[in-house]
């Protein structure tokens, strides 16, 4: 599948019909009132015992629960996958922002961790079965004050899709922010 954007597209990232690589743009970013939607897709496979193959453009993976709910234990299982796609886009967005405003960055890291309540999957009690709580903590290794980088942490808020999905569906999202010296 691939992913399409508008030519005209004024963002850091475009991604065109041509190429599987985004390609940088100008960081100058204006406010652009057209809505310029991209498609995503994914295809899944149920292998059996709580497995399923997945295909993602021409990337592939497997999702499996563990031994300890009857699964293969084989791979990561869906929840764990949501937490790390968290961190990769939380990655892309923090380099993209930091991009953007000159802000140098020598490291970053970023880790996931939620809490759910099991009784929601397994249908034995009435409690939503996504995240109580998930804590993401974003250690950022830079030579910028902290003091000087509260642009950059609200921008990766604003911008970040899964940040923001996970936001708006209510789940309570503890945000923790470490800056490092070089």
């Amino acid at each position: 599948m691939t992913t399409t954007v508008s030519p005209t597209t004024v963002s850091p990232i475009t991604l065109s019909t041509t190429s599987e690589t985004p390609t940088a743009v100008s960081p100058v970013r204006a406010y652009d009132p057209t809505p310029r939607l991209a498609d995503f897709s994914a295809a899944g496979r149920w292998k059996g015992r709580l497995s399923t193959s997945v295909e993602a453009r021409r990337f592939g993976f497997t999702v499996a629960e563990p031994t300890s709910l009857g699964g293969t234990d084989e791979a990561a299982n869906p929840i764990e996958y949501l937490l790390g796609s968290l961190a990769g886009c939380v990655s892309v967005v923090v380099e993209t922002v930091a991009g953007e405003l000159d802000v140098p960055v020598a490291a970053f890291e970023s880790h996931a961790t939620g809490t759910l309540d099991i009784r929601g999957f397994l249908g034995t009690a009435d409690v939503s079965p996504h995240f109580q709580q998930l804590t993401l903590t974003l250690t950022l290794t830079t030579s910028v004050p902290e003091a000087e980088l509260a642009d950059l942490k609200d921008q990766v808020r604003r911008r970040c899709p899964l940040l923001n999905l996970l936001t708006d569906a209510g789940i309570d999202l503890r945000e923790v922010w470490v800056v490092r010296r070089p």
